[in-house]
């Protein structure tokens, strides 16, 4: 079948939106875990390992991904060599919107610490897009006293949406000012009526709930859930190329770079010193899409660099 310029465009979207994975070459070797044997299609954990390790980084995949999501990464060598094991979890529903999904993540990371003798005091968690939004969902949870396996040490934020408030009204207002010829509306579309559905209503008609799903409410002066936040350790990603967005109609508040600068901003006021910002420019690019250009992408992440974040923040 001959590539035309509109299925491009429809691939590109949907690798922003995180609903296209291809595979990666197995960059490191690795082991997969199960929760149940007997299923080795979910509950699933890709462990890079080394014997006598007892610190871990895990690190979700986009809504879409799976445990074969981060193969192609060099993060996994990085901290193997620094005492520090390396995991991509994936359970079934990547979206993490349910609580009902961050309870069956929490069944596969305890299930690691089990088997492997990793010290709870001991593990990053974070993702990409949505996955950086279930390892702070899962967090919060955690921090509000829920019986959760970890309190992660510190968490990573890779271009997540984590005010759920300002992506709803950025997705509907971009729904308003584009037509069906734009490649991303498909993506705006499903979530806007996806949010309506799960939390009862639109953020006017129904805002606490929006809150209530969101890890920040940057309308709110305490920034809502953020300030659960304000002792953790955190390092978020973005790069806000509107260079890029604006031909596809999108503005700042239509774009994930919004949710980090917010969260990073409330946090030091609240007395988090310990909170990185990381603004990119010119790395998003997708090697899995023909090493398209695209700032929403795990591209952005000097993973070298991140390894030596973690390791800082895993001392013994």
């Amino acid at each position: 079948m001959g590539s035309t310029a509109s299925d491009a465009m429809v691939v590109l979207a949907l690798a922003c939106a995180g609903l296209l994975v291809t595979p990666a070459a197995h960059a490191q070797t690795a082991k997969d875990e199960y929760v149940d044997a007997r299923n080795t299609s979910v509950d699933v954990a890709r462990v890079w390992s080394r014997p006598g390790n007892h610190k871990l980084t895990i690190i979700l995949p986009p809504y879409g991904g799976d445990q074969t999501y981060y193969n192609a990464s060099k993060l996994p060598g990085y901290l193997v060599t620094r005492g520090i094991d390396f995991a991509v979890l994936f359970t079934e529903t990547t979206g993490y919107n349910q609580p009902a999904d961050l309870t069956r993540l929490d069944v596969l990371i305890a299930h690691l610490i089990s088997t492997h003798g990793y010290e709870t005091n001991k593990v990053v968690l974070g993702g990409f897009s949505a996955g950086g939004y279930g390892a702070f969902r899962y967090t919060l949870r955690k921090l509000r006293g829920d019986a959760l396996a970890i309190l992660p040490a510190a968490l990573i934020s890779v271009d997540a949406p984590l005010d759920i408030e300002r992506w709803y009204r950025g997705m509907n207002l971009f729904l308003q000012r584009t037509d069906d010829k734009n490649p991303f509306r498909g993506e705006s579309q499903y979530l806007t009526q996806m949010y309506r559905e799960l939390l009862g209503g639109t953020p006017d008609e129904k805002p606490e709930a929006y809150r209530e799903q969101s890890i920040l409410t940057a309308s709110l002066p305490d920034g809502g859930n953020a300030v659960y936040f304000r002792h953790m350790p955190m390092r978020l990603y973005s790069e806000p190329d509107m260079d890029f967005f604006v031909p596809y109609g999108y503005d700042y508040g239509s774009i994930n770079a919004s949710d980090q600068v917010s969260l990073a901003a409330i946090a030091r006021a609240q007395g988090n010193a310990d909170v990185s910002l990381v603004l990119t420019s010119g790395k998003g690019y997708r090697a899995d899409l023909g090493n398209r250009r695209l700032p929403h992408s795990w591209s952005i992440v000097d993973e070298a660099e991140l390894a030596r974040w973690i390791s800082a923040h895993l001392i013994d």
